[in-house]
């Protein structure tokens, strides 16, 4: 910021005083070897106090000003120029953007103008937190989640700073009845004091009593940053008061549609690679822990498939569990023609692989001798019995004593007794299955004589 100091020696051009809101000033005859300064000082603001008085001085086409103190509508502007002879000058009050729509808006200003020979003078920059000229003023510190009632002069700027850590706050502005401005910036660089003006971040505060919030967002990369406030007092005659407080910013905005679609999209996904993660692990479990079964399922449902009980078996009894056959029960026939219960004869062959009953391996290679043997066994009972009839067509037989041939000698019993004869049925034997039975009489006191004749057993007659 650049101030020219007046010095004693020179002469004044002019010093007039006006009274208007609008004013064009042609001004010849200066000596361009010359250097000058041209002041405004402003005695009495426009009554509704709404527009900016600005001083402009035109050379050849190009505008001066002095820019910071129209921004801060400080009292005294003041432009330098030099190497000039003629210049114009124009001095206006400029409404503020937010009292543009505002109808009857009274610009008149009383100002002083002053045209003087000067040297330029560049003071020393201030160092945050101080301001104003000669640095003489300070910016009052804002401590965080307290509040602060401040005194504002009439037509005036109040600043002062915050200190934040992050960008979660929010400033609440309490007015009661007076019309303030509000302007807040961000700020990082402590050597040059920057000062909140009617251009940076403006906000009028109606004076309805209600409550302001204000969003603070941090722009920085540091974790720590420093916002200036600005206040302006519109009233033209009094002193007002207002109420600051800077507390942790609550937002109540709307979850972005996107990002509500990311986070289900997360979610789904996490879902679906879970259940395979799931599945995968129990196959893998399931391959660990599981017995495998001494018979394959596959052999018990070729030879052994399921079948339901009927009336005939219900006489049976299954010699795993049993118990007796139940019409409409599951059951399965192994290949030597025993039967049992489905699920009994699975928990069986789960811990071996042959018959409860004769032990007869169910791997399937011994199922496929078994059956091949008894295939073979019959073709050749088949065989002889062929044999047997074309012999004995041919050749008589002749006639015999039941004595040459091996007897069974069965004593009476006082009771009824049923005898039961079970001819060797194993594979070995090479004979036809037979079941012989025999009932002995009470009333038969005699001896009872059986003998074994062409494969069947006939009782002998004496």
């Amino acid at each position: 910021m650049i101030f020219l100091l007046c010095i004693s020696s020179v002469l004044a051009s002019f010093n007039t005083q006006y009274v208007t809101d609008q004013l064009e000033i042609q001004h010849t005859n200066l000596n361009s070897s010359k250097s000058y300064l041209l002041s405004m000082i402003i005695t009495q603001t426009p009554t509704n106090n709404y527009c900016l008085p600005l001083l402009q001085v035109i050379i050849n086409g190009q505008i001066y000003n002095d820019s910071l103190a129209y921004s801060i509508k400080a009292n005294i502007q003041k432009v330098y120029f030099d190497s000039t002879e003629n210049i114009t000058i124009k001095v206006c009050c400029n409404v503020i953007d937010y009292f543009k729509n505002q109808k009857n808006i009274n610009n008149t200003m009383y100002f002083n103008l002053t045209l003087n020979e000067a040297k330029q003078y560049i003071s020393p920059t201030c160092q945050f937190p101080n301001y104003g000229q000669n640095c003489s003023l300070s910016i009052q510190q804002i401590q965080k989640e307290f509040s602060v009632t401040i005194l504002i002069l009439n037509n005036t700027w109040f600043y002062a700073y915050t200190i934040l850590d992050d960008d979660n706050y929010e400033i609440v502005v309490e007015n009661e009845n007076s019309l303030f401005g509000i302007s807040i910036i961000s700020f990082d660089n402590i050597n040059i004091t920057a000062l909140p003006s009617f251009f940076l971040n403006f906000i009028v505060l109606k004076s309805d009593r209600d409550q302001q919030q204000i969003s603070l967002s941090n722009t920085k990369q540091s974790s720590n940053s420093i916002y200036i406030i600005g206040l302006y007092n519109f009233n033209s005659t009094q002193i007002q008061k207002i109420t600051i407080t800077i507390t942790n910013s609550i937002k109540n905005e709307e979850f972005p549609f996107w990002a509500t679609m990311l986070l289900l999209s997360i979610v789904i996904f996490g879902l679906i690679l879970f259940i395979i993660i799931l599945s995968n692990f129990r196959q893998q479990y399931k391959k660990l822990t599981q017995i495998k079964p001494a018979l394959d399922r596959k052999v018990f449902q070729k030879f052994m498939p399921t079948l339901k009980i009927d009336s005939k078996m219900i006489s049976e009894t299954c010699s795993v569990c049993l118990v007796q056959f139940e019409l409409k029960e599951k059951y399965c026939q192994t290949p030597c023609q025993h039967y049992f219960h489905q699920q009994c004869l699975l928990d069986w062959t789960t811990k071996q692989a042959n018959c409860p009953v004769c032990r007869q391996g169910l791997l399937e290679n011994e199922i496929i001798q078994l059956l091949e043997a008894k295939s073979n066994r019959n073709r050749e009972t088949k065989e002889l019995n062929i044999q047997e009839a074309i012999k004995s067509k041919d050749n008589p037989p002749q006639s015999q004593t039941y004595r040459d041939l091996p007897f069974l000698q069965l004593s009476s019993s006082p009771s009824r007794t049923q005898y039961k004869i079970e001819l060797d049925n194993s594979p070995q034997a090479g004979n036809s299955p037979q079941i012989i039975q025999f009932d002995g009489s009470p009333q038969n006191l005699t001896n009872r004589n059986l003998c074994f004749q062409s494969d069947v057993i006939v009782e002998s007659q004496n």
